[in-house]
């Protein structure tokens, strides 16, 4: 990542780079965002997934890291985690959620107790307080998640999540114009030089941009999540079709959604579609009546340079943060 340290958006932070999972010669990286502090007890923790539709994207590209949430850690002296994971379309997507479900065991085992209270200012993380986080593709996986691990997090956060994969949108070419402009052959070019052995887990744009920009708006990205998913559990990809399920839980602080109305990446229509079923499901239940959907004006990504303090995004996260620090 090169001086990734000193970027402006770490400024405050310690950084701690490991690998939480090796797949032959292919380790996995994982991120501890650590606020420099005085305090010494047990940290909160945030788990945050970056986006990038599952093809690129890293835990650590500042361009779409959210201030808000590293200024969250900062005022809470919470550690942030981010992990990366393998991406489509040398992986299939239960090869990423099985990365995910690896990192999860992984972020609970004695191999990161000691990591952290061997480093130059040692730390403990109080993993009985977790929120999830992520954006666009990340915000899916926060969902994931939250509905697998729902005991175990105080609240989940998502950002413009892609939670309908299943939907036509992403089977089906775009009516607007691809922005920036990607030729049609874009992701046919990239697969017919692929190499199927490979494993990628991190690309910083422009690295692969065209490629998940060609998946998107051409249709191709509902096929490639399901490739190579036969006898996968549906539910463990599709959170519509896991909110299904008769022993279905969330976290016990909800979960918080917020979506831009002109988004033009994820349709808005999903957060709608997954709040407004979640709501049905979880009535009467724990976290039920704390499901938050926050729609404001603008396009996908609109909240990365946006600060805590501002009220709007304040007042969506309360009832998230009050659950994830009690």
């Amino acid at each position: 990542m090169g001086s990734i340290e000193t970027h402006e958006k770490l400024a405050g932070f310690n950084l701690i780079q490991t690998h939480y999972k090796r797949i032959e010669d292919h380790a996995i990286r994982a991120d501890f965002i650590i606020p420099q502090s005085t305090f010494t007890g047990q940290r909160p923790v945030i788990v945050r997934f970056h986006g990038g539709g599952l093809i690129t994207g890293d835990s650590l590209m500042m361009d779409w890291f959210p201030i808000w949430l590293l200024e969250l850690a900062k005022k809470h002296d919470a550690v942030i985690i981010s992990p990366n994971y393998r991406l489509l379309l040398e992986s299939t997507s239960p090869e990423i959620f099985s990365d995910i479900e690896d990192f999860w065991a992984w972020l609970h085992s004695s191999a990161v107790t000691e990591l952290l209270e061997t480093s130059s200012t040692p730390i403990q993380l109080d993993l009985d307080r977790v929120l999830t986080a992520g954006d666009s593709a990340g915000g899916l996986l926060s969902i994931f998640v939250g509905l697998a691990h729902a005991d175990e997090i105080r609240a989940t956060t998502a950002t413009y999540p892609c939670v309908d994969m299943a939907s036509e949108y992403f089977r089906t070419a775009t009516s607007s114009e691809p922005l920036p402009d990607v030729p049609a052959s874009t992701v046919d070019d990239y697969l017919a030089e692929m190499d199927r052995s490979a494993i990628r887990s991190s690309a910083v744009i422009p690295d692969r941009f065209d490629l998940m920009v060609g998946a998107i708006y051409y249709g191709g990205l509902g096929q490639f999540y399901e490739y190579g998913a036969e006898g996968s559990p549906r539910e463990l990809r599709y959170p519509l079709e896991w909110l299904d399920r008769p022993d279905v839980k969330i976290p016990r602080g909800g979960i918080a959604i917020m979506h831009e109305l002109q988004d033009a990446v994820v349709p808005v229509e999903q957060s709608e579609k997954f709040v407004a079923k979640a709501r049905e499901v979880m009535k009467g239940k724990p976290g039920g009546d704390k499901i938050v959907l926050t729609l404001r004006e603008g396009d996908h990504g609109f909240d990365v340079e946006v600060p805590l303090e501002e009220e709007w995004l304040s007042s969506h996260l309360k009832v998230a943060v009050e659950a994830w620090l009690e």
